[in-house]
């Protein structure tokens, strides 16, 4: 339950701070972002100052296959 409450909090954090994280470096989207969560990559894209959480990963996954389509 822990990793959940730190995901929200990571979420909410963005409302303040939308350039937080850093550029996802597996995906050839510059808009997507990142914020880790202990072993977790929270991946987000800010447009028009509105933040959309696209999923939280775990970091030994495949990010690039998965979010493609070909890791299922």
């Amino acid at each position: 339950m822990r990793l959940v409450e730190q995901a929200r909090e990571a979420a909410r954090s963005l409302a303040e701070l939308l350039q937080r994280g850093r550029h996802v470096p597996d995906l050839e989207h510059p808009e997507m972002r990142e914020v880790f969560v202990g072993r977790y990559r929270l991946i987000y894209q800010v447009e028009n100052e509105r933040v959309t959480v696209h999923g939280v990963i775990h970091g030994a996954r495949d990010l690039a296959a998965l979010w493609e389509g070909k890791d299922r």
